[in-house]
């Protein structure tokens, strides 16, 4: 028998990752606009989730993040353990491609980077691990948009969002890997691979970064979804 979602509490955590991809605590009005619903039935769910202990309300009655969430994430990342296992593999990355290796994870409406292996070249990609990325223009947040189960993606699109051209995720399926850049100041290109866990979900993107001047396209692909599949294998148990 298929059990269906609480739609009331899949709004709940809408209203958390609406709370958590601002800069600044929200007021009521702000995320009842985004929710597209009544003010009440949203304060509804901001003191659930305040009595949760997911956020707090702020001395001028705006919503903000609650540390709990930090607290959280490490126990998620320390049971996941992605980042250290598949350390080597980033290792490996380095070494083959000269160029900066990244592992990131969905964490509410941005790519974050959990973990990360610098090159030696003088010229780096000054991203580091904590590093939130949009979800629209970097290579790992296409692949995990692109890769997204179906109640993930209603997630984001009820979050407010920009999310990209549905072409451009259809591009990265079809090819195995994401193309972004250039990004930032110093002009950082990357592509970025899929990773699955055993049930076939996108867990994480791998991705290759560096310099866009010299950026080698073809083969930072080839080495980067080559080793997206070595940390696949290795994820599910399988003989690598």
């Amino acid at each position: 028998m298929s059990v269906r979602p609480l739609s009331s509490v899949l709004k709940a955590f809408t209203a958390l990752d609406i709370i958590a991809s601002s800069n600044e605590p929200l007021r009521l009005a702000d995320v009842a606009r985004r929710l597209g619903e009544a003010r009440a039935t949203t304060l509804q769910r901001l003191v659930t989730l305040v009595e949760a202990g997911w956020i707090e309300q702020s001395e001028d009655s705006r919503y903000r993040l609650s540390l709990k969430v930090l607290h959280h994430a490490a126990i998620a990342l320390e049971q996941a353990g992605i980042g250290t296992r598949l350390l080597d593999v980033l290792q490996e990355v380095v070494a083959d491609s000269g160029e900066t290796a990244s592992l990131a994870v969905l964490d509410g409406t941005d790519s974050v980077i959990i973990n990360r292996v610098e090159s030696r070249g003088l010229l780096r990609a000054d991203l580091r691990i904590g590093t939130r990325l949009p979800l629209s223009d970097s290579a790992t947040g296409r692949v995990l948009v692109a890769y997204a189960s179906p109640m993930t993606l209603d997630r984001l699109k009820g979050s407010g969002i920009e999310l990209g051209d549905p072409a451009v995720f259809s591009e990265v399926r079809e090819r195995g890997f994401a193309v972004s850049g250039p990004l930032g100041p110093r002009t950082v290109t990357a592509v970025a691979a899929p990773i699955f866990d055993a049930r076939g979900d996108c867990i994480a993107a791998l991705s290759i970064s560096g310099p866009t001047n010299g950026f080698d396209y073809d083969m930072s692909s080839r080495i980067v979804t080559q080793a997206a599949s070595r940390a696949t294998a290795r994820i599910r148990g399988a003989k690598e």
